[in-house]
């Protein structure tokens, strides 16, 4: 925890607070919870497991206090913050929550963010005389989309690890293969090196070529695999509290010479955006006209379309899988060192295929570098 500065973060926060009016912010176990205090205690899922009391209350001057029920007091015990109020077993949290807002001398505006619960919220309500609530949501996206050499560090270890399961699983796929079985040995790799979670579904996605266009993938999860066969893979996992997101795919079967030349096309037109971001794409909405360029001399501009009408090809990564600002048209945030975001362009030919090219990328020194750099010619198996 020593290496992360969570007092620059509290800093930060603070002024952002000054400038929205806020005199106090509560956020209960959350991502920007996390962000925040460092703490291990869980959100990401068994939200009944958890409790109403984690939270921490932030106020526009002076430290910031934190609460836990009694499953995470331990948890807050190594947290940088020094006013903890632990709550014991079945212990109600208004009488402390009123201790709190004694100590913080009643602010006038409160703000609330995300994952908060109900009974917390009323609390606070009841013990604020008065004040005024605000949302609070997204007020620190873009503290959070400038990560730290810490964070990128960890970015870059579940970036290696998502890599190494796929290299694992590509050299066993066959014709007994099915989505739903790779699936769970993607899942069960991962947790073996490591991984404590996914972060998102995993996804196999099978599309035979020659099928009926019923939709991106037109396989049962229980059906074998087939020759002619375009498998898209989808994956993400979480280490160190930080999350992946990657893809790619292969052919299983001879494929035709419009399937084969497809996945190259959109291969480039990743490799190619990445390498004129700094100099040619400089803005978030910018990603999406080099790929949809490259597609269109590649001639496979209708098949990127078909599949993105909205134009989005991605969205920043770090605690959550997916941050703000996403990769769409609308977002002109410029591209500055310490963002990492993930492109995602697809491909999609009904009936035919569903191809996906994701990258996790880091803008350092003005330019990109990509952080997952799985085998780009890999395609038919």
């Amino acid at each position: 925890m020593g290496m992360t500065d969570y007092r620059k973060r509290l800093e930060s926060l603070q002024g952002l607070m000054e400038e929205k009016g806020l005199d106090l912010v509560v956020y209960g176990a959350s991502p920007d919870f996390q962000y925040l205090t460092g703490t291990t205690v869980e959100w990401r899922k068994h939200r009944d497991l958890n409790y109403p009391a984690d939270s921490v209350f932030v106020p526009r001057e002076g430290e910031p206090i934190i609460m836990a029920g009694l499953g995470n007091t331990g948890k807050i015990k190594e947290c940088w913050i020094a006013d903890q109020r632990p709550l014991g077993m079945f212990e109600d949290l208004k009488p402390t929550v009123k201790k709190i807002m004694e100590a913080l001398e009643y602010p006038e505006t409160i703000g609330i963010g995300e994952y908060t619960w109900g009974s917390l919220v009323l609390a606070v309500a009841n013990y604020s005389r008065g004040a005024k609530f605000r949302s609070a949501e997204g007020l620190m996206d873009k503290m959070r989309m400038i990560k730290d050499s810490y964070e990128i560090e960890k970015l870059k270890r579940v970036a290696k690890l998502t890599e190494a399961v796929m290299g694992k699983v590509i050299d066993e796929i066959d014709e007994e293969a099915t989505s739903q079985g790779l699936n769970l040995k993607i899942e069960h790799l991962g947790r073996g090196l490591g991984a404590t979670d996914v972060s998102f579904p995993t996804t196999a996605g099978f599309c035979k070529s020659g099928s009926e266009p019923v939709g991106v993938f037109n396989y049962e999860p229980e059906q074998k695999l087939e020759t002619k066969t375009a498998i898209a893979f989808d994956i993400g996992f979480v280490l160190d509290d930080y999350c992946s997101d990657w893809g790619r795919s292969v052919y299983y079967g001879e494929p035709e010479e419009h399937i084969e030349k497809a996945y190259p096309a959109l291969m480039t037109a990743v490799v190619e955006t990445i390498d004129a971001m700094g100099d040619e794409v400089q803005r978030v909405d910018q990603i999406f006209d080099h790929i949809e360029k490259v597609c269109d001399r590649e001639g496979y501009k209708d098949r990127l379309l078909e599949r993105l009408p909205n134009r989005m090809v991605g969205h920043q990564i770090g605690i959550e899988v997916h941050e703000d600002p996403w990769l769409k048209p609308g977002s002109p945030q410029e591209l500055v060192d310490g963002m990492v975001f993930c492109v995602e362009p697809k491909l999609w030919h009904k009936g035919e295929y569903y191809l996906r090219v994701e990258d996790m990328v880091l803008i350092k020194n003005g330019k990109a570098e990509s952080l997952t750099t799985f085998d780009r010619e890999l395609f038919q198996l």
